[in-house]
């Protein structure tokens, strides 16, 4: 008789390990790990035994903490991507989270926006070339932080004046962005003998931390009297706002900010504020 498993998980800590093996990124194993370590230290139940009620509870447990909306809904869909994982494997027999709704945020990315000259100021308030440079990358190619403070002289390709970045982004896509002249002249100054990565740790060759990015960046934007709410995702959000009043086209904003569905990417054609298509009209 053939078994309806396809895990060979025995008890939910080599079940959460086969399903976090999947993830490609650390940071969100790290994440993935940390959420359901939390969640199952709060319900004290094993997985088998976890009804809707855990779930709502544990919701409205964060909620009760101030957590973001934004924050609570990844922690829900974390927990729902691991009860799916197990009754797909034949772990679990039922997905209790499949009854819990999804959360609605009214993710107001107008809110997070910064001009050219906000990104100029930003620089303009830190003597360190380093972080001067991890500031003009993340707003001038789009980047996540992730994919910034992991950027290595072998992801570039040089050919003639043209200079193309290689990234692996999330899901472990692969794209490739043109580089400006200017910008990888710009780059030649983190060039140091024995270091692979562009933007290192002090004296080191491994890259800078996600946190240490983050903190720079509140730190920087303090100095320069910039929202407090400030973090590296506003330079991306920026990019490709500031990219679309410039006249980029969607196809080639998605390609560039590694989206895998261009749904995603038009999501910032209503945010240019003061704006309205009448501007373009003459009659």
């Amino acid at each position: 008789m053939l078994s309806s498993k396809l895990t060979r998980a025995e008890n939910d800590s080599e079940i959460v390990l086969s399903w976090l093996r999947n993830k490609q990124s650390v940071h969100t194993q790290k994440q993935y790990s940390y959420t359901i370590e939390h969640f199952l230290q709060f319900t004290g139940k094993n997985l088998s035994q976890i009804m809707i009620e855990d779930i709502q509870d544990y919701l409205s447990s964060l909620k009760l903490r101030n957590q973001k909306v934004s924050t609570i809904k990844v922690k829900l869909m974390t927990i729902k991507s691991l009860f799916s994982y197990c009754v797909k494997t034949g772990y679990l027999p039922l997905n209790p989270a499949a009854m819990v709704d999804n959360l609605r945020v009214n993710d107001n990315i107008s809110q997070k926006l910064l001009t050219v000259d906000d990104v100029k100021r930003l620089m303009s308030h830190t003597t360190d070339i380093r972080d001067k440079l991890l500031i003009k990358v993340m707003f001038g190619l789009g980047l996540r932080v992730s994919e910034a403070i992991n950027l290595q002289w072998a992801n570039f390709s040089v050919d003639g004046e043209k200079v193309n970045l290689t990234i692996v982004g999330k899901g472990n896509r692969q794209r490739t962005v043109l580089v400006i002249p200017s910008l990888w002249q710009e780059l030649q100054q983190l060039r140091k003998e024995g270091r692979d990565y562009l933007f290192t740790a002090s004296k080191k060759n491994v890259p800078m931390r996600r946190n240490t990015a983050h903190n720079m960046l509140k730190r920087v934007g303090k100095k320069a009297g910039l929202n407090q709410d400030l973090s590296c995702h506003w330079l991306r959000h920026s990019h490709a706002t500031e990219a679309i009043k410039g006249g980029c086209d969607l196809s080639l904003l998605q390609q560039s900010l590694g989206h895998s569905s261009i749904t995603t990417t038009q999501k910032y054609l209503c945010l240019r504020k003061n704006e309205g298509s009448g501007n373009y009209i003459n009659f």
